[in-house]
């Protein structure tokens, strides 16, 4: 059995980039779908004194300041499960992911977060050589394979997950309504629409930039060392000259100035004055935008973006709950 839905008329940029590349190589279309201390001081400091605080710090450029602010108003975090307790209540899960993908990394994310045991195999972006023999002609990734049930979409995958989690009382019904709320699905899908496209513009902005995002598929295992060097080589080539394009199709004039703009639209709407989108505890909304940010963070445009904008209290906050690949239990 298998689950999709239709994505519209939006072709996200890495979808448009392999697609170039796929077809200079002769292969089939690449499609992509799209990380504490200090006591909260809620009582003593309240949410309207924050935003007068934090806001003139970051218009004026004290990104210093306002994230000396935000790590003083840090709560206390802890794991909201064990392995062991999420172990076997979910069932066998398997992602089939790029390494850099946003969409993959949220999946990933959200089982981490509640630690849910997982599996991944990496796509060759080139050959599609680990799906295309039983993924019933859908090519883009993540494809989870749930037990024996195929789902396709990340945001397909995440709710079936959820639903999962709920079944088997991982989440409780109140857990689960708060952490999939209207307003939580809504910042998600501008994780989705609006930021993860700004994402690609921003590690391909030279040759070398998107050589190192590709730089990934050096260790992968499985890999032949011919599928490493064409995918690294070829790939940053393709992705290198499509980022005009991409540019072109979504309107944006200076990549980092429009994700910059997008980071700080997150902290000011979404996160405000709180630890996180969700209150106390991460909901949907952060695993998705952690995700984008998480698909980046080995390459240079990530070290920028922390030292450009105020992102990083949130991320790490964030972060530490997830404790990325903590509850990955093989890798291939």
């Amino acid at each position: 059995m298998t689950r999709t839905v239709k994505t519209g008329k939006c072709i996200r940029p890495c979808e448009r980039a392999f697609s170039f590349l796929a077809k200079a190589n002769r292969v089939r279309c690449l499609n992509v779908e799209h990380r504490t201390g200090g006591r909260f001081l809620e009582k003593s400091l309240s949410s309207d004194m924050f935003r007068r605080l934090r806001t003139p710090l970051l218009a004026s450029g004290g990104l210093l300041a306002a994230g000396a602010l935000d790590r003083a108003l840090a709560p206390k975090l802890r794991a909201p499960l064990t392995t062991a307790a999420a172990a076997g209540t979910v069932g066998s899960v398997h992602i089939y992911q790029y390494e850099i993908c946003p969409f993959c990394n949220k999946v990933k994310a959200l089982l981490d977060l509640y630690r849910v045991p997982y599996e991944t195999t990496e796509v060759n972006p080139l050959t599609k050589g680990e799906i295309k023999a039983w993924s019933g002609g859908y090519r883009k990734v993540p494809i989870a394979k749930l037990g024996d049930e195929q789902v396709n979409d990340s945001g397909v995958i995440s709710q079936a997950l959820l639903d999962r989690m709920g079944t088997a009382g991982v989440l409780d019904a109140k857990q689960l309504a708060e952490f999939r709320s209207p307003k939580a699905l809504e910042w998600a899908k501008w994780s989705d629409e609006k930021f993860a496209v700004l994402l690609f513009p921003n590690i391909t902005r030279s040759f070398s930039e998107s050589y190192q995002a590709f730089g990934y598929v050096m260790s992968v295992p499985h890999f032949s060392m011919l599928d490493k060097v064409s995918n690294q080589i070829i790939g940053s080539f393709f992705m290198w000259m499509a980022q005009g394009k991409i540019k072109k199709k979504y309107g944006i004039e200076d990549e980092r100035a429009a994700v910059v703009a997008g980071i700080n639209h997150w902290l000011n709407e979404g996160v405000g004055s709180k630890p996180f989108a969700g209150g106390k505890q991460p909901n949907f909304a952060d695993v998705c935008v952690f995700g984008c940010l998480k698909a980046i963070d080995r390459t240079d445009a990530y070290k920028e973006i922390m030292a450009e904008t105020a992102i990083k209290p949130w991320y790490d906050r964030v972060e530490a709950l997830v404790q990325p690949g903590n509850a990955c239990t093989s890798r291939q």
